[in-house]
């Protein structure tokens, strides 16, 4: 089963429009994901950049989605780069996602129109497989 993420609320970016650097695989085996398959690696120094600029100055929802395993990482670094700055989280990805369809919140932050934002995932320092699907950004309410 894939989630259509023409069907999301919000701002979604799928992994296959993230600007992947280093070795990445594509998977299909762990559902439900979004869109046409998930990616994850665990290659020294790969990152995945999701962009995105919102359309309104303000506050917003930030939300990874990933399918849990035993090798994924354990901390996967994720940063969200916003009109507040950078914040990095670490994400357990052996654990299921604690939000609905496999989506996990990062955070509310504050974005700015017009300007660019992203999540961006790595692999340093991730203790396994970082996994990456889609990202989501929702009004926060």
């Amino acid at each position: 089963d894939s989630i259509d993420p023409k069907k999301l609320e919000g701002i979604v970016i799928d992994d296959t429009e993230a600007e992947l650097n280093g070795k990445w695989a594509h998977g299909e085996g762990l559902k439900p994901y979004v869109g046409e398959y998930y990616s994850y690696g665990s290659e020294k120094n790969a990152s995945a950049r999701f962009a995105f600029s919102v359309k309104e100055t303000g506050k917003y929802e930030v939300r990874i989605f990933f399918q849990p395993h035993a090798n994924r990482a354990k901390h996967a670094p994720v940063t969200v780069l916003s009109a507040d700055g950078e914040k990095v989280i670490a994400i357990d990805q052996t654990k299921p996602a604690k939000g609905k369809q496999g989506a996990e919140s990062l955070g509310v932050f504050t974005f700015t129109a017009g300007e660019e934002a992203a999540v961006i995932f790595r692999t340093a320092g991730a203790g396994g497989n970082v996994h990456l699907d889609a990202v989501q950004v929702v009004p926060a309410k």
